[in-house]
């Protein structure tokens, strides 16, 4: 599932998981150089400021005959010129340095789910267990009373346990926010990270497990309205 050049391919430029908004912007692969794929310039545009960005490019490939998204991480790393082929003109392009292996995408589990008490998930920072808000195969939110001070942009090594799994997964805060009003508890501080070494299996568990609480809230809505 490699791959190819001509490939239509959509760039995930952003993920806002509070609102599950998508920025994607498309494109088309110019040329694969090793782990450097050279893509048009996107609609809208990636400008200069996106430089050294982190990105997601997804793209369809067909699997037993039906169509599956995959898709792998990267950097844009470049802004460039390329020469076309066949009409010899040069033309703005993107120059992306692959990070990862590509897999089968969803992107559901890129959103954030609030897991119930009993869904097998638990998650420790600096040893102490939290309270988990939501939490996806990119990252966690979750508050807390007890743990040292942490900053944004901090790199903090977390343990992520799903079922009788036990996973190490370092971590970067990416915001701090205190209780907003009155609340009885003052020390209490809502956090919310983003998960930077996440493996393969790790992604497999987790996923499942954000799954079974999807269909779970699916089979619950569709109970109460029917």
């Amino acid at each position: 599932m490699e791959i190819s050049q001509g490939q239509v391919v959509n760039v995930i430029v952003k993920i806002d998981y509070r609102k599950e908004i998508v920025e994607t912007k498309d494109s088309v692969v110019y040329n694969v150089i090793d782990n450097k794929i050279i893509i048009a310039q996107t609609k809208p545009h990636i400008s200069r400021e996106d430089l050294n960005k982190e990105v997601y490019v997804t793209y369809l490939e067909k699997s037993a005959g039906k169509p599956v998204r995959y898709g792998f991480p990267a950097t844009i790393i470049e802004l460039t010129k390329y020469l076309k082929p066949v009409s010899e003109k040069k033309t703005q392009a993107i120059v992306l340095f692959q990070k990862g292996p590509w897999e089968q995408y969803n992107l559901r589990m890129f959103y954030r789910h609030e897991p119930p008490s009993n869904s097998g998930i638990d998650f420790f920072v600096y040893g102490n267990k939290v309270n988990i808000i939501d939490i996806s195969i990119d990252g966690v939110s979750f508050s807390h009373n007890n743990i040292r001070r942490v900053k944004v942009n901090d790199r903090v090594k977390t343990i992520l346990v799903i079922g009788e799994k036990v996973f190490q997964v370092k971590a970067r805060v990416v915001h701090v926010r205190k209780p907003e009003g009155k609340m009885t508890e003052k020390n209490i501080r809502f956090i919310s990270m983003r998960f930077l070494d996440i493996n393969g299996e790790t992604k497999k568990e987790l996923g499942k497990k954000i799954w079974n609480i999807e269909r779970d809230l699916h089979y619950k809505e569709t109970n109460r309205m029917s």
